[in-house]
């Protein structure tokens, strides 16, 4: 029988950790004192920064060698790369990662049936792999030997791991999506969703309509109809049942102050707990959400909200986009990489102090501003009693001659904005955002269009007919008729991909392993009515990445006109 180690080809840098750690363990006889000299719980922590981050219990990079002398560290190699968070593997080029969780570390793998995933990625298993044990793993990954005997390929690192170093990374991939995850039983998968006592009534119906079309009729009444006609070949009705369990979608009601949402939801999901979060729809801020699901690890998948919590680590929310925060970091790039602005000149943002969407606004261009533009950001916040007029923006030109404005205000906020136009030292630039505008692009003043740029987040006025035709037949099938047409594909949107990932899981029901299948997934242009492309990729947390820049005609049958690509580098 082959070795595993000749499933990996290519891109040793990636997959070659993982690929080795396709050795099985035996499972220990019981819990330990302690790993590798640490508790269980603190060597779990280690071993997962070892196998996500390719760090060492000691804070150094995990160090290796690969072809004999080529040193690479732990960044070079890191485990998740390939083999994915969940360690159920991967397929990318051609080249197939197998799995090495907990589950399938003890026993040997076959054929495709044994290979988790799409059909593409089982038919890419050749040979098979036996069950391995501590000392042959170890052996491996010191000596380059495989567990027969033969020798790895060249293109496989050779790691420098201590005995108790060795004994962590064992210990993790020990428990590894070993266990089915909470809201799993034989009879169902829990989903639940999020709304608020201040959703509005028609956003969440429409949305809840969407989602219990997938529920109720496509997922459930499927696995009903192959039930029945697989009645009387029962071997194949009890593999069904294993793969396909019916689905349950609970909907969480938030009541009163976000301050009190966290709670809420914790006492929900004691009270029936859940396999993962479809999306919500809640006015305001996510972030009481966002917290819940990264501090129980349940993911939540494609809320509807403009104001999510930003994080470059949190794993558990895939959302839509960024929201006004990608607006105004697109505006920073777009200023600092077409304009050459004169020594001297700055750059004034204003926003009302008590608005969390200007404020998410004003966060996205000053993070990516400080790495990118020389000019000097100065920040205008304005009170909630201040007047906006005519004599505002007099003083403000005046304060701030020349410079570029960033607008960052609703359409009430520009009372008096045209003012510029005809002011001794007017800006030379003005940023708006088409999501502060809601689209009312007559409500920026004639005078002022030839200065002004747009930030535009979703689809141009007369793009996406088709992928709109596609959503409008997919209404008249389901007989579903609703006043909000973006709520309802928001969720939409989820049963499209929650239907490629559950069919891809299987038996596999891993809360990791469910985000890894999402993040597998293919670019959605033909399903995505609000934005142009959703594509997705390993840890991205954001589907739609891109924004346009954009420009006015005067007149008043105001057109779009694009000064910029959709994704803006």
């Amino acid at each position: 029988m082959k070795s595993a180690t000749t499933f990996c080809l290519v891109k040793p840098s990636l997959c070659a950790l993982l690929l080795l750690l396709t050795l099985a363990c035996p499972v220990a006889a019981g819990e330990p004192g302690t790993v590798g000299g640490y508790p269980p719980e603190e060597a779990l922590r280690l071993g997962a920064a070892m196998y996500r981050q390719g760090m060492l219990p000691s804070g150094q990079p995990l160090r290796a060698t690969v072809q004999g002398d080529i040193e690479l560290d732990g960044t070079m190699s890191t485990c998740m790369n390939c083999h994915l968070r969940s360690g159920l593997g991967s397929l990318e080029g051609g080249v197939l990662s197998p799995p090495t969780n907990g589950a399938k570390l003890y026993v040997p793998l076959q054929g495709p049936a044994d290979i988790p995933g799409s059909v593409m990625k089982r038919s890419m298993f050749k040979g098979g792999r036996p069950a391995y044990t501590r000392e042959t793993l170890a052996r491996l990954l010191r000596g380059g030997i495989g567990p027969d005997g033969v020798p790895a390929l060249q293109t496989m690192p050779v790691y420098q791991l201590t005995d108790a170093e060795m004994e962590i990374m064992i210990y993790y991939l020990e428990q590894l999506s070993r266990d089915i995850s909470p809201g799993v039983s034989a009879e169902e998968i829990r989903f639940a969703t999020v709304v608020s006592d201040r959703t509005p009534p028609q956003e969440r119906e429409a949305f809840l309509a969407a989602l219990n079309a997938f529920v109720r009729e496509e997922w459930n009444g499927r696995i009903a109809g192959q039930k029945a006609l697989q009645s009387v070949r029962r071997a194949r009705t009890e593999q069904l049942a294993r793969n396909y369990r019916p689905l349950t979608l609970e909907v969480w009601e938030l009541k009163g102050a976000p301050e009190s949402w966290e709670g809420q939801l914790e006492a929900l999901y004691r009270a029936q707990p859940v396999f993962a979060v479809l999306g919500g729809t809640t006015p305001g801020k996510w972030d009481p959400v966002h917290r819940f699901c990264e501090k129980n690890q349940i993911p939540c998948i494609l809320p509807a909200t403009q104001l999510p919590l930003v994080s470059a680590s949190d794993w558990y929310t895939l959302y839509f986009s960024k929201g006004y925060h990608q607006e105004g970091d697109t505006a920073a790039k777009y200023l600092s990489r077409v304009f050459t602005l004169p020594p001297g000149q700055n750059v004034v943002q204003l926003y009302r102090a008590d608005s969390e969407e200007g404020k998410a606004l004003s966060r996205g261009f000053a993070g990516t501003w400080s790495g990118l533009g020389e000019a000097a950001l100065i920040d205008r916040p304005v009170a909630a009693a201040e007047k906006i007029d005519a004599r505002f923006w007099q003083r403000l030109a005046s304060s701030h001659p020349d410079a570029v404005f960033l607008l960052w205000l609703g359409p009430a906020d520009l009372a008096g904005v045209e003012t510029l136009a005809a002011l001794p030292g007017r800006p030379s630039t003005i940023f708006l955002s088409a999501s502060m505008l809601s689209g009312n692009f007559k409500a920026v003043p004639e005078p002022i269009r030839e200065l002004t740029l747009i930030t535009h987040p979703t689809r141009l006025p007369g793009d996406g007919d088709y992928a709109r035709s596609i959503f409008a037949n997919w209404l008249k099938l389901k007989r579903i008729s609703v006043a909000d047409q973006e709520a309802a594909w928001r969720g939409y949107m989820i049963t499209r991909l929650l239907s490629r990932v559950l069919n891809d899981m299987g038996e596999e029901l891993y809360r990791d392993y469910f985000l890894d299948l999402f993040d597998d997934g293919k670019d959605e242009t033909n399903t995505s009515v609000l934005y142009p492309k959703l594509s997705f990729g390993p840890g991205q947390r954001y589907a739609s990445k891109g924004c346009y820049v954009v420009s006015l005609t005067k007149g008043d049958n105001v057109k779009v006109v694009r000064q910029s690509d959709w994704v803006v580098y």
